[in-house]
Order: structure tokens, then C-alpha cells, then sequence
């Protein structure tokens, strides 16, 4: 299925040039969880929404959520696009490779550092998602060949393509020039031939990233390191003396498990932020419902303490 997802976007033109780089943070002081800021940019004149998206290390859906009065497919030049470079932390232990499904989105804490950094990435596509657990990687390969699964060949011969049972490493490799092995070894961290895949739910339940992030974190990323995939579309967390909350689109399995309602979902992301505070924080529930109906992935402040009472 990975393979006919590669074929349809390289044959629509879908690649761009690599021009992103790693996106470091400090990490936030104890007690505070946001990093980033949201950025503003201009279309150049030729640039697509992917070139965009690439440029700011941003994913497709990530950058189309923070931008739904753009067409995607008629971006105009100097065409003014907000680019969502700010980000609630997810709520698990800062360590190792942190995954967030719901975002399409990678967190890494290197060890003996006080830096995070912070990847978009595909998924598995439905009924091939990607697994939720702790899990850490096994081992890395640079060049990997690709094992072609035999539904995959065997689908591809249906359509009159017929691919060899082993790829080697090249431009039409689909896992790219490095991968990561999970320890559910199915499963892998590995680049991709087409980019544009980036930011989607496109992979047989691996995740992949763009060449150039894999390159860069396979090089700073030992076999051990833990990796925990999390799915936490809503999330609040402080910085200082304020808090913030921010939603994503639910993936598609979720949207239909939650039955499209999604205020508890949000109120237990918001109590757990504020859980054990006496006195309480005034919430801004309005704010709150319209963030998470917007479900643009920009967080917003929804309460504020007195700065005798800041988290930093």
C-alpha cells in the first residue's frame, strides 16, 4: 500500500527540494511545557504548499489545519501562511524518542542535554496505524534494502508492475538511505523517496521523515534509545504564568471512538494541567471550545496566574 501512495504522489509532481533543518528547543524549565513560537511566511512565487511545509520542517496536514482558507492546490505567490511552530509538549516522560501520533510529530531528547528536538513524520495509514507502546530501537541502518511485503508485490503485479522481492538502497527505495528498527521489529523510523508524504497518515505502519531529519537524527540517536508512541490530539500545558491549550483533528479511528464529541477529551487535558493547584485557575472555556473546534494545532492561553504563582 506504501508503494501505491509513493507511485500516486510521485506521479502528481508532489516532491520538493530539501530546505528545512532540525527544529531545536530549549527544554522549558520544570514545570512548563510549551516550546516555539508560531511564525509567519510568504509564499515565494513557484513554491507549492509541500516546498512551504519543507521549508519550515512543518508537516502537510499540520501546516493545512493552521491555513483552512488556503487551497492547497492553488497557492498563490506571496500568499501570507501561518506557520505553527509552537508546541505543547506531550504529556509523557521526557526521554528518548517521544512519537505523538495525533500530531504526526516526533519529539527527541537527546541524554545529558537540556534541548528537545522536533520532527514531522508520516503514520500508518487506517487499518495499518501505527503502534501505540513503549518500545526502543534495535538497530540502525544506513543504505537498508527494502524487503518487498508480498501483498505489496503481489497487488503491484495486478496492475502490471512487477518489483523485485529485494530493493536495494537508491532513489526508488522507499525507505529511504537510513532506518531505525523498533523492537517490534516490523516496525521502523526510516526516510522516504517522496517528501511530500511528510505530515500524512502514508506508510504501512511505519513512521518516515523527511532525508534530511533522518540523517540528522540518526546520527545523534544510539541503538537503546526508548521510543514511546502516544496519541494525544488534545493537550494543555504552562509556560510561566500561563496556560495553554491545543488541539489537533483527531485521526480518523479516534474521531469515530470519541463519536465526534470531544469536550470531555478536552476538559481532562485541561483538569490534568491544573490538577493539585488551590486555588484553582479561572479557565477560559470559551477559549477552550473554540480551540479545540478549530482544531488548528496553534495553542492558545486559556488562563493565567499572578506572577507570584508562575510555574517558571
Amino acid at each position: 500500500m506504501q508503494k501505491i501512495l509513493i507511485s500516486t504522489l510521485a506521479a502528481l509532481g508532489l516532491c520538493s527540494a530539501a530546505t528545512s533543518h532540525a527544529a531545536t528547543y530549549q527544554l522549558p524549565l520544570p514545570g512548563n511545557d510549551v516550546i516555539g513560537h508560531v511564525q509567519i511566511a510568504y509564499a515565494q512565487p513557484g513554491q507549492s504548499i509541500d516546498d512551504v511545509a519543507r521549508q519550515y520542517d512543518i508537516g502537510f496536514y499540520e501546516i493545512l489545519a493552521a491555513n483552512p482558507h488556503v487551497n492547497p492546490q492553488n497557492l498563490m505567490p506571496y500568499q501570507k501562511l501561518v506557520i505553527p511552530t509552537q508546541f505543547i509538549l506531550p504529556n509523557a516522560e521526557r526521554k528518548g524518542i517521544v512519537v505523538n501520533v495525533a500530531e504526526l510529530r516526533l519529539y527527541y531528547y537527546p541524554a545529558n542535554s537540556n534541548i528537545v528536538e522536533t520532527y514531522p513524520i508520516a503514520i500508518g495509514m487506517e487499518g495499518s496505524n501505527t503502534p501505540l507502546g513503549q518500545y526502543h530501537i534495535v538497530e540502525k541502518v544506513k543504505d537498508p534494502k527494502w524487503y518487498v511485503p508480498a501483498e505489496v508485490e503481489a497487488l503491484m503485479a495486478k496492475q502490471g508492475t512487477l518489483l523485485p522481492k529485494v530493493m536495494n538502497s537508491g532513489p526508488d527505495n522507499p525507505l529511504g538511505y537510513y532506518e531505525m528498527r523498533l523492537n517490534k521489529l516490523s516496525y521502523l523510523i526510516h526516510g522516504t523517496n517522496v517528501p511530500a508524504t511528510i505530515g500524512r497518515r502514508a506508510s504501512a505502519g511505519c513512521m518516515h521523515m523527511f532525508p534530511e531529519d533522518i540523517e540528522y537524527l540518526f546520527g545523534r540517536t544510539p541503538v537503546n534509545t526508548t521510543v514511546n508512541i502516544v496519541d494525544q490530539p488534545f493537550l494543555a500545558g504552562w509556560s510561566g504564568n500561563q496556560l495553554y491549550f491545543t488541539a489537533q483533528q483527531p485521526i480518523h479511528e479516534d474521531r469515530t471512538n470519541m463519536a465526534f464529541n470531544y469536550m470531555r477529551y478536552w476538559n481532562a487535558a485541561v483538569e490534568s494541567a491544573i490538577e493539585g493547584m488551590n486555588p484553582a485557575p479561572t479557565i477560559n472555556w470559551q477559549v477552550v471550545k473554540q480551540v479545540g473546534s478549530e482544531q488548528t494545532g496553534i495553542p492558545a492561553v486559556i488562563a493565567a496566574l499572578p506572577e507570584a504563582q508562575s510555574n517558571s
